[in-house]
């Protein structure tokens, strides 16, 4: 169970501190309780804390400029139950409709995983757009006139001297060039078939859910059965055996 905590800004912890890390292929339209649908990428992160391992799912809105924080119920859990506090993690994320892929940090050099974690907004949050100050308009200095450089020491201005007018410009008209006549050329879209649309589709969602069933879930992390459920099975066997014999 996950539910969402909008106490959670930001997971302020360091990239050493970071178990698993998986990120959506993909943005995905979501609508969360109070908020208008829109398009959304999901992350899955597994943190140490001083009590255990936390796991969070968190989903970024991008026109609300949001990050919304759900944990899970309970926060933290023993090192014995990261696994399954982490495919319930992904079944719970995959679940609207988003596919993960895990991002190995633990494969990743220190230098890397660092870089790598800071570039995501679940370290230290998403800036608001307010508080970027804008830069101050520089000061326009004022016009120093000729005139009042040149003034003499007593106060009275420099005599100016007169210029003659200059002899006016005789317009010079460009040559026009010929025009030169061209065809207009007509572009024609090919059509795509429907059916090859289709069969790309299909292909896609095949290859999406072939990618699903590569994932190891909860069946190839599932521990043997116990004695008493083995017995079970044994006793249910015999009483099916049974049956058939005696309907021969």
């Amino acid at each position: 169970m996950f539910h969402w905590d909008k106490s959670i800004n930001a997971i302020n912890i360091p990239a050493s501190k970071v178990v698993h890390l998986f990120r959506s292929m993909r943005d995905v339209q979501l609508a969360l309780p109070g908020v208008a649908g829109q398009l959304a990428s999901a992350f899955l992160c597994q943190y140490q804390q001083t009590d255990g391992i936390a796991t969070i799912a968190v989903f970024h809105l991008h026109k609300s400029r949001m990050l919304a924080f759900y944990c899970s119920d309970p926060k933290t859990v023993p090192t014995q139950k990261v696994d399954s506090m982490l495919d319930q993690g992904l079944n719970f994320v995959e679940s609207m409709g988003f596919l993960m892929t895990d991002q190995d940090l633990h494969l990743l050099e220190r230098s890397d995983q660092e870089m790598l974690w800071a570039s995501l907004p679940l370290a230290a949050g998403l800036q608001d757009e307010t508080t970027v100050a804008a830069a101050p308009a520089p000061e326009k200095k004022p016009d120093v006139r000729s005139e009042d450089k040149q003034a003499k020491p007593g106060g009275e201005p420099a005599p100016q001297t007169q210029l003659a007018p200059a002899a006016p410009a005789v317009p010079v008209k460009p040559a026009r060039p010929n025009p030169v006549k061209t065809a207009p050329v007509k572009i024609v879209p090919e059509a795509v078939p429907a059916e090859d649309v289709a069969d790309n589709v299909d292909d896609l969602l095949a290859a999406v859910e072939a990618m699903r069933n590569k994932r190891p879930g909860l069946r190839a992390r599932k521990s043997p059965p116990s004695a008493q459920e083995i017995a079970q099975r044994q006793l249910q066997l015999c009483q099916t055996v049974g049956r058939i014999l005696a309907s021969l």
